[in-house]
């Protein structure tokens, strides 16, 4: 099991990032450069987390690894309420869109919040829970095992 998921890790990293080099490659700029550099984080935090699934101990063993490395793997998704708190700022204010049945409840509290207090309002909530996650996954990667 543990060769199926190196293969499928191997097919899968080596897509991405060739599709990643090829848009660095048409068009050069800051942002296809950081996109390989996230290609390469998650491609070497994928393999670690495999490696450190199938040691003897494996998940639940007293000294697991794989909680360090599923945390370096949520780490940078924290970026997408600040990126989203950007767009606000850029914006001048919170403009609601078309939500679905999952996500209406959030575009409700933007919503209320711009107009209770203006367009700071989903900005401040957007880097809190943006800045708290990144918080509280340090906070874990800090009792997790990374030998």
């Amino acid at each position: 099991m543990k060769t199926l998921f190196l293969l499928l890790w191997g097919a899968l990293s080596l897509t991405i990032s060739t599709a990643a080099l090829r848009a660095l490659w048409l068009e050069p700029s800051l942002a296809s450069g950081f996109a390989l550099l996230l290609v390469v984080y998650y491609i070497v935090c994928f393999f670690q987390l495999i490696r450190a699934a199938y040691l003897p101990w494996g998940l639940l063993g007293a000294y697991r690894r794989a909680g360090y490395w599923l945390c370096l793997i949520l780490l940078p998704l924290t970026l997408i309420p600040l990126h989203a708190a950007y767009e606000i700022w850029q914006q001048g204010g919170y403009v609601a869109v078309e939500a679905s049945l999952h996500t209406e409840w959030l575009h409700l509290l933007l919503g209320w919040l711009q107009d209770a207090l203006g367009y700071l309002g989903p900005l401040l909530v957007l880097c809190a829970v943006g800045i708290g996650l990144a918080l509280m996954l340090l906070r874990l990667l800090r009792g997790q095992v990374a030998r």
